[in-house]
């Protein structure tokens, strides 16, 4: 063997082991979680994801009598410490609306607001002063100081998290029970009688602390080591005469590769905790509590750079060509890749929202927002990946995550829109339940459940939505119409013609504004079924339902994809997301219908198009900006399109 070759062998030898997690079995209501059954003894489980749970939290779990048995509400009216931790997370929910605020006004180009913060240093004042001595009031002193140096550090402090992080961890001190985790295993020492758990997956962040369960007092204690291993998961605890043996696990790669692995070896070899005095002895310990990932997959990524100027990008807006698709370049692009989706626009707060991925692209929690002032997106909160579900096509959880946001599914495609009544966006492509995001707080902030019309197993397919002043609207499968009415859907009676329904890839829906209706365009699934061209107009007054046979119907058959019409107001036209083989010219022009005169239409629109080299773009989010009266677009890599379309000088022909 070549020197060559040996350096590289033992460079490869040098590298941390890579982790593909097993995919999970999700027919379970809990996953990712850990039992420990002790033949003739007690019992204990905790941890995971419960898919039924209104918190995703499964809680502390024993058996009796057989069964298993949660016990929190019993934790929880015995704690001492209880209201202490309501009071913490009261904090932490203000905190959340602040640092909101702020990062609002830093990515819209205005002065950081950070007055609001005294309020939650009050809080945490009061905390202590009821707690002057311990690990406790140490960490709520850690809290306010942090607290205190968000208003020095500004914004770059706010989008490190870490005061918010001090606030949560000073929340759990006083809790009944461990935070919620996952792949965190349990141990029993015979010795002691006590359960032991270390660590753990919070799906945003990895953990290292350690927390002992007594099962005959049935209760939870939190310990205080002043040294630890690194933060993991997905390891083993082994117990030997009152010590915890602590193996192997895992920790964040962060990594932004397409499909790329998540997970390596943490490393560091094993570890030995001593429950009488409460040591770690083994490798380099550390101070630090939690390991988030990194670089674009972390929220301290997008404040880089120059600050959002909102005057020099409204410039670039002013002087855009006319029909000459223009690439905005943002300076920080999220990762990882979108795919199979759209993206919506919420001009209440300036934003477009993008919520896409699953199958073998992004697979996280995390909506993207692109502010329209500044030309900046903005990922508000740390990303978090299901564990063995990732790169999945239809295989991700049901249910909430332990910070109750829901998990993308294998396509987004239509299934999400912006109301504008509730200013919120909807998520329908869950099986049962409705989701809400609140652009304004940058979260996930609840669920309901849906009518049975809209409840069926490929519903993220073909639940297609689309905006109405009055409440978004959602055309199903079976081509039954529901509309979003005071936090409810609603199903419309409809008349007339037959309504189709939604399909895969080639079914999208618009609202016509001028003349009060919504047409829809459909076409079989498939690329060997052309589209026939033909529309059909849903009236909003009389909800009946009427067949359009546009002139140039025959010629729309070479429309390539039919996932995005978007309508022009102003011009009154509708624009479809895609373009036209190429001409003899070479030039692919795009098409568009024309509601005035029923009529389908072609026009020359020259630039970086969106709709990329083939006309067809999957993972392609188009809109209409009526304030500013121009389109955007979004593909896969985050990349953002803007056009001002003038159809008199776009060479307008019939199709």
């Amino acid at each position: 063997m070549t020197r060559t070759l040996l350096l590289a062998a033992f460079l490869a030898l040098q590298q941390p082991k890579a982790y593909r997690l097993p995919a999970t079995d999700l027919k379970e209501p809990v996953i990712w979680g850990s039992v420990c059954e002790v033949p003739g003894g007690p019992s204990l489980a905790f941890g995971g994801e419960d898919q039924r749970a209104d918190d995703g939290n499964p809680h502390t779990r024993i058996k009796a009598d057989g069964a298993w048995k949660a016990i929190d509400a019993e934790l929880r009216a015995k704690n001492p410490d209880q209201k202490a931790h309501e009071r913490c997370l009261k904090a932490l929910e203000l905190q959340k609306e602040i640092e909101a605020h702020a990062r609002t006004r830093f990515f819209d180009g205005e002065p950081v607001d950070l007055s609001g913060e005294k309020l939650v240093l009050k809080m945490l004042e009061d905390l202590m002063m009821a707690f002057p001595e311990g690990p406790r009031s140490s960490r709520l002193g850690f809290a306010r100081a942090l607290t205190e140096d968000l208003l020095k550090g500004g914004i770059e402090s706010l989008a490190e998290g870490a005061a918010r992080s001090s606030i949560e961890e000073a929340a759990e001190a006083f809790d009944a029970e461990p935070p919620p985790r996952a792949l965190s295993p349990i141990a029993y020492d015979e010795k002691t009688r006590l359960f032991v758990i270390f660590g753990g997956d919070h799906l945003d962040y990895l953990t290292n602390d350690t927390w002992v369960f007594d099962p005959q007092k049935r209760a939870w204690s939190k310990r205080w080591p002043q040294i630890r291993p690194a933060p993991r998961a997905n390891h083993r605890l082994t117990a030997v005469d009152g010590k915890i043996i602590l193996s192997g696990g895992y920790t964040y790669t962060s990594s932004t590769d397409y499909v790329g692995g998540q997970y390596r070896d943490v490393g560091g070899g094993d570890w030995t905790y001593d429950l009488a005095t409460d040591v770690w002895t083994g490798g380099e310990g550390t101070n630090v509590t939690r390991v988030y990932r990194t670089g674009r997959l972390s929220p301290e990524h997008y404040v880089k750079g120059p600050k959002p100027d909102r005057d020099a990008f409204g410039k670039v807006l002013a002087e855009l060509p006319a029909n000459t698709w223009v690439r905005t370049q943002p300076p920080q692009l999220p990762a990882l890749n979108r795919d199979w989706g759209t993206a919506v626009l919420d001009l209440d707060h300036d934003l477009i929202l993008r919520w896409s991925g699953g199958h073998s692209a992004h697979g996280g929690t995390d909506v993207l927002e692109y502010h329209l002032k500044t030309n900046r997106w903005e990922l508000c909160y740390p990303v978090e990946f299901p564990l063995g579900q990732l790169y999945s096509n239809t295989e991700y959880p049901e249910g909430v995550n332990f910070n109750r946001r829901p998990w993308v599914t294998g396509h987004t495609y239509q299934n999400y829109g912006y109301d504008p009544p509730a200013k919120k966006m909807i998520f329908t492509g869950r099986h049962s339940d409705s989701h809400v995001y609140d652009p304004a707080l940058g979260d996930w902030t609840g669920r309901f459940a849906k009518p049975p019309g809209m409840v069926y197993g490929s519903c993220f397919y073909t639940l297609t939505l689309t905006p109405t002043p009055q409440g978004l609207v959602c055309w199903t499968e079976s081509g039954r119409i529901f509309q979003f009415e005071k936090g409810a859907w609603i199903e419309r009676k409809l008349s007339g013609d037959r309504l189709p329904g939604a399909v895969v890839d080639h079914s999208t829906v618009f609202q016509d504004s001028q003349r009060n209706r919504l047409l829809f365009a459909r076409k079989p699934y498939g690329e060997k079924v052309p589209f026939t061209g033909e529309l059909y107009a849903l009236d909003l007054g009389s909800w009946s339902v009427s067949t359009l046979a546009p002139a140039g119907k025959e010629a729309a058959a070479a429309i390539p994809y039919l996932c995005q019409i978007r309508y022009d107001a102003q011009n009154d036209l509708g624009l479809v997301g895609g373009t036209l083989p190429p001409g003899p010219d070479g030039v692919r022009r795009t098409p568009a219908y024309d509601p005035a005169g029923n009529r389908w239409v072609s026009l020359r629109i020259s630039g970086d198009d969106p709709s990329g080299k083939s006309g067809r773009n999957v993972s392609l989010g188009l809109m209409y900006d009526a304030k500013r009266n121009l389109f955007w677009a979004v593909d896969t890599q985050s990349q953002v399109f803007v056009l001002r379309l003038e159809p008199k000088t776009a060479d307008l022909q019939p199709l």
